[in-house]
């Protein structure tokens, strides 16, 4: 098992922003919208229930270099990110 080194919300908003960039690529055409739905239902929900880090992590994306994206960001750059402000 890993050591993590941010509170379990952290990471569990992080996959709830990348589950929802997914489902809403799932969206376009030729794709199952039911699925797709059915995936930003879940998402959503991950982020609702970890919204203070969902929020720290979309400023901290938005206030970036627009290279990094939630699709492109990890548990590494979350940690390195916010390991000096969650102690």
């Amino acid at each position: 098992m890993t050591h993590r080194k941010l509170p379990e919300g952290a990471y569990a908003a992080l996959e709830g922003l990348q589950g929802q960039a997914k489902a809403a690529m799932a969206m376009l055409p030729g794709q199952d919208k039911a699925q797709a739905r059915e995936a930003l239902r879940a998402a959503q929900a991950k982020m609702a229930e970890n919204e203070e880090w969902t929020r720290k992590i979309v400023k901290a994306l938005t206030a970036g270099d627009g290279a990094t994206t939630v699709e492109t960001v990890d548990a590494t750059w979350l940690e390195r990110t916010f390991a000096e402000t969650a102690n």
